[in-house]
């Protein structure tokens, strides 16, 4: 499947600020996939993640519960509470937010 020019455009712009409106729901769905797919192989998983919430894709729970330990050692704690929040891990976020916020 080729990728959408808008899913390219967002990736590199930005998806927060898009204006999809003039799509159909299943058009945003898909160029919101793509996006949060070019997203992912970037590393900006954060964009990435946010991609996948706007297309209705469930969140790679596993893959982010990785990316939080590693900014919990990187010494990005708000990162990492917030993914670890996503994640459902309510008591070691706690834990993030009580010791290191």
């Amino acid at each position: 499947m080729e990728v959408h020019p808008i899913a390219k455009m967002l990736a590199e712009k930005g998806v927060e600020s898009a204006d999809l409106s003039m799509f159909s729901e299943e058009q945003r769905r898909m160029i919101y996939s793509q996006a949060a797919d070019i997203l992912m192989r970037l590393n900006k998983h954060e964009s990435a993640f946010i991609a996948m919430e706007l297309a209705g894709r469930p969140l790679p729970v596993e893959q982010l519960k990785r990316i939080a330990e590693n900014k919990i050692l990187l010494g990005q704690h708000r990162e990492a509470y917030e993914l670890l929040l996503k994640t459902g891990q309510k008591e070691l976020a706690e834990f993030v937010k009580a010791n290191f916020l």
